[in-house]
């Protein structure tokens, strides 16, 4: 099961560097599209670009003197913009329509086929040009930490990526982890692909597919592949954090470290809470957790957990601080541990 593992092992890895050079590649070639937005900050400066997104507290604005800049959203006084754009509130209200400075101070106006609805500022949590290409919805991330104890012969490796697709009404959030210790003696690695698909219903509510293949050494787990469905609904979602939380059903196929396969049919229990804070320096706290227990092995609980603490230390250079462990009430063989965790550090850039 080796070069089983190893080869799943080389394949994310491949397919994370073909993602990474060709963002790179799209991000850098021409804009043919003409900049005629214009955000007005507080401070009474003037910016002429284009709204590219507004997710997260931050707008990300394409200039021709500046490149693509990401100002505060709550740092902003105006904006207007004659394109189309999708436009959602924290209530999970969504508006479709032209940007306009006609509500007055502190209001961003939509013009639409509604008429004109005029909305605090702060009330928006997401802003989508609707004809905006795809390459430039993602944000992508890529890490990598190393570490190593003389005392204890210890060495110790991790990689990591996480990207985020955001499009009118669909968010497609892939995460890669790769982590290897050795204690001078004997290697042990984990590695885990997982990538969840939200369909936006309205009124904050989404339908949700979701995909998973890992390999732990630790639960004698050669490799385990998921796949599950099921409803969720973001409970909160503003400019400073986001709450969301699902549940649903899934089945996974398992190829242990004694030779047997197991196939089960499971409850999907996942949440995830998100703290951003974006003046200098900018910080980030993300935490997510998962519950799987099995509907045809009574009594069987899986669960995972993923803590990380991002601080940016050069503009767009972080260094990440992280949690994350699994846990199984029955993993596959008598001698392995029924729990894994590791805490990393590591550097990470955010493209």
């Amino acid at each position: 099961m080796l070069g089983l593992r190893t080869g799943f092992l080389n394949i994310s890895c491949t397919a994370i560097t073909l993602l990474a050079g060709f963002l790179a590649l799209a991000a850098t070639g021409p804009a043919f599209a003409a900049k005629t937005d214009i955000v007005v900050l507080k401070n009474g400066d003037r910016i002429t670009g284009e709204v590219k997104r507004l997710d997260r507290g931050r707008l990300r604005y394409s200039t021709d003197d500046m490149g693509t800049i990401y100002i505060e959203w709550d740092k902003i006084a105006k904006v207007v913009s004659k394109e189309f754009h999708r436009l959602q509130l924290g209530d999970g209200t969504v508006l479709y329509g032209t940007l306009s400075d006609g509500g007055g101070e502190g209001m961003l106006a939509v013009e639409g086929d509604r008429g004109t609805e005029a909305v605090p500022m702060l009330s928006y949590v997401s802003i989508t040009p609707v004809e905006q290409g795809w390459t430039e919805r993602i944000d992508l991330t890529l890490g990598a930490g190393y570490g190593y104890t003389k005392a204890s012969d210890v060495t110790t490796f991790n990689a990591y990526a996480d990207s985020e697709f955001q499009g009118e009404r669909i968010v497609v959030d892939t995460r890669f982890r790769s982590d290897y210790t050795n204690d001078g003696d004997e290697g042990t690695s984990r590695t885990k692909l997982n990538s969840e698909y939200r369909r936006l219903t309205g009124n904050r509510n989404y339908r949700f597919i979701l995909g998973v293949a890992e390999q732990n050494d630790e639960l004698d787990l050669d490799l385990r592949l998921g796949l599950g469905a099921g409803l969720g609904r973001y409970f909160v979602q503003n400019n400073r954090r986001r709450f969301l939380a699902a549940a649903g059903l899934g089945v996974t196929y398992s190829e242990n470290g004694d030779d047997t396969t197991d196939t089960d049919l499971e409850g999907i229990l996942t949440a995830r809470y998100d703290d951003f804070l974006y003046d200098t320096p900018k910080l980030d706290l993300t935490m997510r957790l998962g519950l799987f227990p099995s509907i045809t092995d009574a009594g069987r609980v899986r669960g995972s957990y993923d803590i990380t603490l991002s601080k940016e230390f050069i503009e767009d250079f972080f260094f990440d601080l992280g949690v994350n462990g699994t846990y199984d009430t029955d993993p596959a063989s008598d001698e392995a541990s029924k729990a894994d965790y590791a805490v990393t550090t590591g550097v990470s850039y955010e493209f």
